[in-house]
């Protein structure tokens, strides 16, 4: 692939993350704005604020190590106002499948990557406000970003039932990072490049359908916290339920964690998580109420999943290429 090809296709491919503040109505919150990561962030070790991508070099150039503020619109210093970026327009549904199945030491998520909801429509139609933002990007195989549908692939991932949590945390090797339970598709990574080859946050730079999500590769994904599109955001006043599972097998869990009976419930800050966007506590696992480290979503970049703190899983060679 030429390096300009990956360049633009990187950046459709890369996921975001949204601000979660609470407000009024059954599951207690709503993104009403992102917080982007400032130029200078560096994405070359585990750190808070931040994510770990593991170092590769693409036909000879070395992939960024820091981040650079993304110019559109709806960016405002290092706030993105969501109200303010278009939306790719649909309202199209696809053959989904998806199973989970488990034995005394494995979990297997496999499906065809298509989720359980509408997508917007892909190839996107050009009287889409959003669209100038994909066709002025080369991708390989197409006329630009614009014409890359959305088809079905072989997703899968083998994870440990009751992952470990290792002395030292992985860096992101592939776009890929886990797989939303709820609906049967994809979570990315939260990186994307630019076509001058800087590395950006990808909420700032790129718009998604009303779920959060498009294709790279013919592949449908997800950026950060998906909120409308999940079934299951939780109930009022109550610890946020399982999202998915990340590529190592530990569970991803919404904004909302056990706090103190009485106390107003608050989203969770990156001052209470590690350089992985995790933390130990007590969680729904399988059925049961389990103390155990997992990931959370909410308002401060990485959004969701930093690093990983478990050996990663197995993933099918569909998603594993997506990392190289």
């Amino acid at each position: 692939m030429k390096l300009k090809s990956f360049v633009a296709t990187a950046l459709v491919a890369f996921a975001g993350g949204l601000l979660v503040v609470p407000a009024v109505g059954a599951s207690g919150f709503v993104p009403t704005t992102l917080k982007t990561p400032p130029t200078g962030t560096s994405i070359g070790s585990p750190a808070r604020d931040t994510l770990y991508f593991c170092p590769r070099v693409i036909q000879g150039v070395t992939f960024p190590t820091t981040l650079t503020n993304a110019s559109t619109p709806w960016v405002s210093g290092t706030t993105i106002n969501i109200a303010d970026i278009p939306t790719v327009p649909g309202s199209v549904k696809k053959k989904h499948r998806f199973s989970i199945k488990l034995t005394s030491k494995k979990r297997y998520l496999k499906g065809n990557g298509i989720p359980n909801h509408a997508m917007g429509e892909f190839p996107m139609p050009s009287s889409s406000d959003a669209y100038s933002y994909y066709a002025a990007l080369p991708a390989q195989g197409y006329a630009n970003a614009a014409e890359i549908p959305i088809k079905p692939y072989n997703m899968s991932l083998t994870v440990p039932r009751n992952p470990k949590v290792q002395s030292r945390p992985s860096c992101i090797d592939s776009l890929a990072v886990g797989i939303a339970s709820q609906t049967g598709a994809a979570f990315h990574a939260e990186v994307a490049v630019s076509a001058d080859f800087n590395a950006v946050s990808p909420s700032a730079a790129l718009p998604y359908d009303k779920c959060w999500g498009h294709p790279y590769a013919e592949q449908y994904h997800y950026h950060g916290f998906s909120w409308k599109c999940f079934p299951n955001q939780g109930k009022k006043g109550e610890p946020s339920p399982l999202f998915g599972y990340a590529a190592d097998g530990f569970g991803i869990y919404g904004p909302y964690h056990g706090a103190v009976a009485g106390s107003p419930r608050k989203p969770i800050t990156n001052a209470q998580l590690d350089e992985c966007h995790g933390h130990y506590g007590w969680i729904r696992w399988d059925g049961k109420k389990k103390y155990m480290y997992h990931y959370h979503t909410n308002n401060e970049y990485p959004y969701a999943i930093g690093c990983l703190r478990g050996k990663v899983g197995e993933m099918s060679m569909a998603m594993m290429h997506l990392g190289h």
